[in-house]
Formats: structure tokens, C-alpha cells, sequence
């Protein structure tokens, strides 16, 4: 994870507007990447569940050219795209994405502007990806960050935010569920309901894990049954979409593996 770390951080200082980077306050610079980096990263870790709390400041242009919205929705440039990023979402408020990779690694990831540059900024041109104005991109991202984020509450034994969160995505399958009768029926309004089957209860109790605690395993089922459902809906808005269960099974196998290993330990 610290090595995978000091890499990101060497992809982010590739781009000239960046003036440094910080991690619970401990400042880095392009000339102290790794003796810097190596101390960010011990004081925020705790696990292999941990995620990296990291600030960015960044030099715009002083004539105003690029705003901090349009730099911020250029998120491509900071490595982040389908095929390096399970799923990432974009909280306004705190001028932050929120990001997993397909390594594992989480990040929140927040921006700090200045207006001191003189050279234009160009962004360069982005990759367009194709939407369905029925279910945005977004939509999906967001879920499989939510996925990650629930796993790691579980197996930090927060079985409350892990269960919400679970219970979050299960609800997204069942909004997606909700859409797609819209455009079957051609109607957002039923005064009836068609006795549908719930989706994510087909793919309950499949769960290739063995827990002992009940709460546990139930939590888990459900962020089991989440994945698959999603996988399963979405290619409906979606026929070309590229499956990311995979990956997300990927990295339960790991934080099952250093959770067994630490309680043997």
C-alpha cells in the first residue's frame, strides 16, 4: 500500500499545476516525494482497510481561464477512469472526490486552489463516455465505491454504517429495478404494482464465505447479493458495460485474508 502510494503521488506531481500535496498535515513536495511520502502515509494508516486522506493544491491561471468546477470535473487527469478506478464519486461540498482503485487503494481526495499562474492551463481533450440519461455513469461509480466503503466497515466490525451502506445498494438495484418498469410500461405512474421479484433477493445466500457471527454474515449476503444484482441490471442501460465484480471480489479476497491472518496472529 506504500508503495502503491508513492507511486500516485509521482502520476500526480507529472502535472505542472500541482504545487504540493498533503497528508494529516505532513506537507510533500516534488523533491520529497518518497522521505515525505513514507511519513504521510505511516500517520494515516491503520490497515489494510485504511484509506488516504489527501489535499491537493493546485495553481490556476490568474486570468481566471480554468475555474476550480472545470478542473475539478477533469478528475481523468488525476488517473481516475474505468480502467484504473473501480468507483469513485464527487462530493461538492467538500470540494473532494472520494475514490477506490482497482489496486484497492482508497483515497479522499480534496482540491486547494490558488490563482498565482501566468502560463495557460490546457486540460486537454477528455475521453467521452457514452450515458443513459436513465441511469448516469455516475450511478454506477458511486455504487461501487459504496461497495468498498461498506466492506471496510464490516470487517472493521461497524456493523451499523456497514449494514446501511449494504442496505443503500441494495436499494439501488431496486431503484434500477423501478426505472427499467418505467420504460417497460412507458409510465413513471402505477397505481398497482406487477408483484415484481426483488432482484437482489435472488442472489441472497449465495456467499462463498464462511462467517461464524450472524450479523456479520448477514451483512455480508446482502453486499454479495448487491454485487451480483448490479452487474445483472445494468447491462440493461449498459449492453457494452465491462463487468467490475471481478475486481471488487478481488479485493474482499484480501481484506478476508489479512482479517483471518490478523485474528490467527
Amino acid at each position: 500500500m506504500q508503495a502503491s502510494f508513492l507511486r500516485y503521488l509521482e502520476e500526480l506531481f507529472r502535472l505542472p499545476e500541482v504545487e504540493n500535496a498533503k497528508v494529516r498535515g505532513i506537507a510533500i513536495g516534488r523533491e520529497s516525494i518518497r522521505d515525505a511520502g513514507m511519513r504521510a502515509f505511516d500517520a494515516g494508516y491503520h490497515d489494510c482497510f485504511s484509506d488516504v486522506d489527501l489535499s491537493v493544491k493546485v495553481c490556476l491561471p490568474k486570468n481566471g481561464t480554468v475555474t476550480p468546477e472545470e478542473y475539478m470535473a477533469r478528475i481523468d487527469r488525476f488517473g481516475v477512469t474505468e480502467d484504473t478506478a473501480l468507483g469513485w464519486m464527487f462530493v461538492p461540498e467538500n470540494s473532494m472526490y472520494r475514490i477506490v482503485f482497482r489496486s484497492g487503494m482508497r483515497y479522499d481526495l480534496g482540491f486547494d486552489f490558488e490563482y498565482a499562474g501566468n502560463a495557460d492551463l490546457i486540460l486537454g481533450e477528455q475521453l467521452e463516455r457514452k450515458e443513459n440519461d436513465k441511469w448516469p455513469t455516475a450511478n454506477i461509480d458511486r455504487f461501487w465505491f459504496i461497495q468498498v466503503q461498506a466492506l471496510g466497515k464490516l470487517y472493521r466490525r461497524d456493523n451499523l454504517i456497514g449494514s446501511h451502506l449494504a442496505n443503500m445498494n441494495c436499494n439501488e438495484t431496486l431503484v434500477m429495478q423501478m426505472v427499467l418498469r418505467d420504460i417497460e410500461h412507458g409510465t413513471n405512474h402505477h397505481r398497482y404494482g406487477y408483484s415484481e421479484e426483488l432482484e437482489y433477493a435472488r442472489d441472497l445466500g449465495k456467499l462463498p464465505y464462511h462467517f461464524e457471527d450472524p450479523t456479520f454474515r448477514r451483512i455480508a449476503d446482502h453486499l454479495y447479493a448487491a454485487a451480483l444484482t448490479h452487474e445483472r441490471l445494468v447491462k440493461n442501460f449498459y449492453p457494452a458495460y465491462r463487468e467490475r465484480c471481478d475486481v471488487f471480489f478481488s479485493i474482499w479476497d484480501s481484506y478476508e485474508a489479512s482479517y483471518r491472518g490478523n485474528r490467527i496472529s
